[in-house]
């Protein structure tokens, strides 16, 4: 792509299901399957909407108080081998974890530092203090105070906390790399009070402060915007701390940024209710300066910045998470959870930081079931049950790789094991201290069920324990003995699963009313120490279907656990598993699952057995340990008799805005087979309905509003194959058409004839440097040196569904040169979304269209030196064609609409990306049109030349 920065494969951030969010479960045998219907409406509303109001008052947040945690069971076992496995020897083993801080100004320096190598020992000594909270390891006490000490003892005189010699704060990730350096600070000040560790952050909140406070220069020119914006939610933190006006000024500078393109707009877009895909920055590492939105909230009282959190929060769970409650597919938003890609580490770690966030402050119970199957499958599943390792990838289905081999492009002399990733993963599991137990003295909120005691240190001093008697998740019965320091009256809000529907909430063996999924149950009592609360969850099988992505198979789910199909486990292998039947499931436990007896054997959370159609008896094991032998797995099966496919509507995105013209609506593919209802209305109810289509094949479909007024209007997707029937899991939406708006199919984007001259003949110049007329053989036409020349033209209302660019160009010494991308048009806006580029590639005339759910090319094949050649290239809707000299060259399927984004276009050059794709050669006659033009005109602009016949 474009805008790769690395050289190798799996890419450590390129600069660079719909979703299971909550999965659509349902009970799995015959007679619970009115049950099943009955509260499948409410799953999935609960599952793919935002929460129709918000519990707490405004300006109010759920504390996070301070706990100590004494845990048992599996997770005991994992946090356990993390700490003594990597946690205490990590920095022996690799100390250029610090070195590379010593060493910036010596010569010769640390190694060639990664951009974000400043990051490693801030996300490493973050992962030791989330850990300290939940275990007494005194190795882990040591290695933690002595790393601290060792961090501050490298910090500059000015403040300054990175790894590098030069532009400090000003270029790479160096930003980022100190926000994660302050986040450990911070937390270890607010768990030990520790002087040394507050002052050590704030020095380097004040070296930002004079680097971009008043003195001309703005965060946003550092670059890599998602990345080194995220320093404003330490900034809040420390404003929080501290009360110094100068942290809060830069965070709200750098609030301001924000709208500055291309950086992410993360307050303003949300209001407009855009899926985070389809913002200019869908990359994981936009969550963090997200979570800035939260102390935003909490500083401010501004009630829109809760909001906005808790949308961004729900577009992802909605679109993005994996059936193993994991975030990002390529290390970025894409909008479909089921399409294969990496499934990165930090991502997820990310996403549950945001989740801790959200849940604070808007106390729905929701967010912990994200974090309850993110923290059992997800982070359980990419850290390997050793404690060693983890991954960069952690597949839905295939084989665990360790980051240390995957991604070891990041490692140097000194780190051998180091790379964002094995820094960062056992953040996972110590952010259970965040959630597990959320509230104060007038109110606490059980989160986490598993055997264990947690100590909560209320407002007033006091101690209050918590100790749960439990085999969960295995098991779905829990004691939950309650004991304050003495008799004291408070509400206990204890978590009932979404996805339990049959639920029982005693306290003393009195029963609780009500006990609703996916909410809290209240308890106010005068709680005496010794109370005990009793919970029975709903362990029946749940079922998720995924699309066509994972060839339409379903994930099966016990309690919170997904469950895979382990080679290890089985006499089969994964591939040739046989076909379950969802409507006669059982699921039998095993004591024991078989294989290897060997005290080194690591042993699955639970395993079950399942009888297939064909009488095959296959155990299933938790994804967590899946794989953990290096064996293959899947988590996606053939089941049939499942639910639902999930699909979603598409365009018009909700609340859009439309000119008055004829509007697309596209929606996601149910199962194979299927035809679509499509409904439009006046009304929500659809007592008014306008336009009607039965029958319809395909997912795309256009509508001609009637002409008048402004209008609004509703439309919903039904699917049907057979006698089964399925909505979309989203819908109704609601768009208005508005006479007063610009057609965004019609009219010219630019016109510009290059002839001698910059200026184009209809449209606006932006910006142009180092083209200049070539030679005398051709004075009519502008020459690009391959190299720094630039070249944009502003690109109001861009052209999405469908567009026609045509130029002439003739390209010099057009040779295999590594994928560089030499570019005659890009409309490249962020990572993932340029629709439309067009370009010389290795000699050859490529089309290379960028999108979030997957782009599309075309070859025309080698081109030749100094020979004019005319190119075009047309999308009309789903289809795109590239001519070249008046004829068709190719064709591809593309997506109706692409996501917007872009606002100018680079010809000769990418537009906004700061790597050199230059054109080396002539063009001329440039068009890019709206409107989507036949072969009869394309064939009138390749007979215009630029040349003499």
């Amino acid at each position: 792509m474009a805008c790769q920065r690395v050289p190798i494969l799996p890419t450590r951030r390129p600069p660079v299901e719909m979703n299971p969010r909550r999965p659509v479960f349902a009970p799995c045998s015959a007679v619970l399957r009115a049950a099943a219907a009955a509260c499948a409406a409410f799953a999935v509303l609960a599952a793919f909407g935002m929460p129709t109001g918000l519990a707490r008052e405004s300006n109010r947040a759920l504390d996070a108080p301070t706990v100590r945690m004494r845990l048992e069971g599996p997770i005991a076992a994992r946090l356990d081998a993390i700490v003594e496995n990597w946690l205490i020897p990590a920095p022996r083993a690799n100390p250029g974890m610090l070195e590379m801080m010593r060493l910036r100004d010596r010569k010769p320096p640390y190694e060639d530092p990664v951009p974000w190598a400043g990051e490693f020992v801030g996300k490493y000594l973050t992962s030791c203090v989330l850990a300290r909270r939940l275990t007494d390891d005194p190795g882990l006490q040591a290695v933690t105070e002595r790393t601290i000490a060792a961090l501050i003892a490298t910090q500059s005189d000015d403040g300054y906390l990175g790894p590098f010699p030069d532009k400090r704060l000003l270029d790479r990730w160096d930003l980022w790399g100190h926000y994660h350096c302050m986040l450990a600070l911070v937390l270890w000040h607010r768990d030990t009070g520790s002087p040394q560790a507050l002052e050590a952050a704030t020095r380097a909140a004040d070296l930002m402060c004079a680097t971009f406070l008043d003195t001309g220069r703005r965060v946003h020119e550092a670059g890599s915007h998602e990345m080194n914006m995220a320093v404003m939610h330490v900034l809040g933190m420390l404003y929080r701390e501290t009360r110094k006006e100068t942290y809060l000024r830069l965070l709200r500078e750098i609030e301001t940024d924000w709208r500055q393109p291309p950086a992410g707009d993360y307050h303003r877009l949300a209001a407009s209710r855009v899926e985070f895909f389809r913002t200019p920055k869908p990359r994981w590492e936009s969550l963090h300066p997200m979570a800035a939105l939260a102390e935003l909230h909490r500083i401010t009282g501004d009630d829109s910045y809760r909001d906005a959190l808790a949308h961004w929060w729900w577009s992802i769970r909605r679109t993005d998470i994996h059936n193993s409650g994991s975030f990002s597919t390529n290390e970025q938003a894409v909008g479909n959870p089921f399409r294969p890609g990496a499934i990165e580490t930090c991502c997820t770690v990310a996403w549950m930081l945001l989740s801790v966030e959200t849940l604070r402050l808007t106390e729905d119970s929701r967010i912990a079931d994200a974090l309850e199957s993110a923290t059992w499958n997800a982070v359980l599943g990419y850290q390997h049950p050793s404690g060693r390792w983890c991954t960069y990838d952690t597949p839905m289905d295939g084989k665990r790789l360790a980051s240390a081999h995957s991604i070891v492009f990041q490692s140097r002399p000194g780190t051998p094991e180091l790379n964002c990733c094995s820094v960062n993963g056992p953040n996972g599991l110590g952010l259970l201290s965040e959630w597990a137990v959320l509230g104060d003295e007038h109110g606490l909120y059980v989160n986490y069920y598993g055997p264990g005691r947690t100590d909560v240190r209320l407002g007033d001093g006091s101690i209050c324990s918590l100790i749960q008697t439990t085999d969960y998740p295995r098991e779905g019965a829990i004691e939950l003995e309650v004991r304050p320091a003495a008799s004291r009256r408070f509400p206990l809000f204890v978590r009932v699963p979404e996805w339990s529907t049959a639920s029982r909430v005693a306290v003393n063996g009195e029963d609780i009313k009500p006990v609703r999924p996916g909410t809290y149950a209240r308890i106010e009592r005068t709680w005496q120490p010794g109370d005990r609360v009793s919970i029975e969850l709903d362990m029946r099988p749940r079922a998720l279907r995924g699309d066509g992505h994972v060839q339409f198979r379903t994930s099966l789910y016990r309690g919170p656990l997904l469950l895979a199909c382990d080679q290890k486990l089985n006499t089969i292998d994964p591939q040739a598993m046989p076909e379950l039947d969802f409507a006669t499931l059982r699921l039998d436990r095993l004591p024991e699952a078989p294989g290897d007896a060997s005290p080194d054997a690591f042993k699955p959370i639970v395993a079950v057995t399942a009888r297939a159609v064909d009488g095959l008896d296959i155990v299933l094991c938790d994804f967590a340990t899946a794989g953990a032998h290096g064996t293959e797995y899947r988590s996606w099966l053939p089941v049939k008799n499942g639910p639902p496919v999930p699909f979603t509507l598409e365009q018009p995105e909700p609340d859009a805005n439309l000119p008055l013209e004829e509007t697309l609506l596209t929606w996601g593919s149910a199962e194979p087979d299927s035809t679509y209802d499509v409904r439009i209305a006046t009304d929500a109810g659809f007592e008014h309905v306008v336009a009607h289509w039965t029958d319809v094949r395909g997912n795309a479909l256009a509508w001609q509003p009637p002409a008048g007024t402004r209008a609004t209007y509703s439309w919903n997707v039904e699917a049907r194959r057979g006698m089964n029937r399925s909505a979309a899991i989203d819908g109704p939406r609601a768009f208005t058409v508005d006479p007063s708006i610009e057609s965004n199919t019609k009219g010219i984007v630019v016109r510009a004839a290059l002839e001698g001259t910059a200026e184009p003949d209809e449209g606006r110049l932006l910006a142009h440097r180092d083209i200049a007329p070539a030679g005398a053989d051709s004075t009519r036409t502008l020459t690009f040196n391959g190299a720094t020349s630039h070249l944009t033209y502003a690109a109001p209302r861009f052209p999405l569904r469908t567009f026609t660019f045509s130029a002439w160009i003739r390209p010099r010494d057009p040779k295999p040169d590594g994928g560089k991308w030499h570019q005659i048009v890009s409309a490249w806006s962020a990572p993932s979304n340029d629709p439309l580029r067009v370009a010389v590639r290795d000699g050859e005339l490529v089309v290379g269209i960028e999108q979030p759910g997957g782009g599309c090319g075309i070859s025309a094949g080698r081109v030749a030196d100094g020979t004019w050649v005319h190119v075009a290239l047309v999308k009309r809707f789903t289809e795109l064609t590239l001519y070249v000299d008046g004829h068709e060259k190719g064709t591809s399927r593309a997506a109706p609409s692409f996501v917007p984004g872009p606002v100018n276009i680079g010809i000769g050059c990418n537009p906004n990306h700061t790597g050199p794709e230059v054109f080396d050669g002539e063009i001329a006659r440039v068009l890019l049109a709206r409107e989507a033009y036949d072969e009869e005109a394309i064939a009138r602009l390749a007979g215009d030349r630029p040349f003499p016949p």
